[in-house]
């Protein structure tokens, strides 16, 4: 027999352990590292505004804030009937104060009807200043409008004021 060398009177690790000590066999695919908690929470933030981005509809969508954009910047001008027509064709009455002022101007009277009442329903979250401008308002409607149809609104709405 050959002479007994005194490295073998220590154990010898198993092609286990060894396999265990490079953080896993070769016979499994090694795991994607963690990713850091913060950057974790940012994915997870993120996909959870794209789903419910999803179930809002389009006004939830980065188009409508840009149609929204134009529409308040094209107020007064040449261009903000088509731009109204278009952005109530595609999304229907919008739920921002702003915008909601701004189709008053809009040509179309039931259009502005509609826009009246979705004002008049939005009050009670409004500021005073709000509520006196929207009554202001209502007040030149029912005086000077030319169509029937939106001065009796806004008479109707502003009886329910006083």
């Amino acid at each position: 027999m050959a002479p007994k060398r005194h490295d073998d009177d220590r154990e010898r690790p198993s092609w286990r352990e060894i396999d265990q000590r490079r953080d896993g066999s070769r016979h499994r695919e090694k795991a994607p590292p963690p990713a850091p908690k913060a950057q974790a929470e940012l994915i997870r933030k993120q996909a959870l505004a794209q789903a419910e981005a999803l179930f809002k509809g389009k006004r939830r969508r980065p188009e409508y804030q840009t149609d929204l954009k134009k529409l308040e910047s094209g107020h007064g001008g040449k261009k903000f009937p088509t731009l109204a027509k278009k952005f109530l064709e595609e999304y229907g009455l919008p739920e921002e104060w702003g915008a909601l002022t701004r189709l008053l101007d809009y040509d179309d009277p039931t259009a502005v009807v509609s826009v009246l009442q979705a004002m008049a329903s939005q009050l009670e979250k409004r500021s005073r200043v709000e509520r006196q401008g929207f009554k202001g308002r209502l007040q030149v409607l029912a005086l000077t409008n030319p169509h029937l149809e939106i001065r009796r609104a806004a008479e109707e709405i502003l009886a329910k004021f006083e």
